[in-house]
């Protein structure tokens, strides 16, 4: 509000020396003088509370038949984790300065329901269409935990260690998947997973 006083005062003051023009110089000089003394302060944007775009209630759990391709629903999420990566980067020469640079990405432990079990397994796994995991492929291996769906399933120890034993569901005859330290990058948020489902028959 300060700024505004200082800058309309100086438009006023050069309007009458020098009409339309004068309050234009008389604005902008009123602008430096209000700017000088001031510490200018520039935050970088920082990643708020994890948000579960692949997360919905009441979606029906999916039956699948044969092999084929069933996009996720994530049923559990823990908070995200915070990982801060900082480089050092010497500028000029001899004994010149040097520009220290820090990157935060993030990671997150998730549970992503698939399909109604048992299931035989899960072949290949997409995060917003990019493949992530292949079953042909060594470079891309199976990560998680992967539940089929049976009648005798346990609860998951990685959601157990949030949740506590005992306050975890089994989820028996659901096949689902626990991701756990999933790499979120720099914008801490869940993709859209896909998984191509293998069931008896579907080989």
């Amino acid at each position: 509000m300060a700024n505004l006083v200082i800058s309309a005062a100086g438009a006023a003051v050069g309007y009458l020396v020098g009409g339309p023009t004068g309050a234009s110089i008389g604005w902008t000089l009123g602008s430096m003088a209000s700017a000088r003394g001031q510490d200018t302060v520039m935050a970088a944007p920082q990643v708020g509370d994890l948000r579960v775009q692949t997360s919905q209630y009441g979606t029906p759990i999916t039956v699948a038949v044969g092999k084929q391709r069933i996009s996720g629903n994530v049923i559990w999420a823990a908070e995200k984790n915070v990982i801060n990566n900082t480089s050092t980067q010497r500028t000029g020469k001899g004994g010149g300065g040097s520009v220290t640079t820090t990157m935060t990405t993030y990671t997150v432990d998730m549970a992503i329901a698939i399909c109604k079990g048992p299931i035989v397994g899960i072949s290949r796994v997409w995060a917003d269409g990019k493949l992530i995991i292949d079953s042909t492929q060594t470079a891309k291996p199976l990560i998680g935990n992967l539940y089929l769906g049976s009648n005798t399933q346990l609860p998951d120890p990685v959601m157990e260690g949030h949740l506590g034993a005992g306050n975890v569901p089994a989820y028996r005859g659901l096949a689902y998947i626990v991701l756990n330290d999933f790499d979120l990058g720099v914008t801490g948020r869940i993709p859209m997973f896909s998984f191509e489902v293998i069931r008896e028959g579907g080989l």
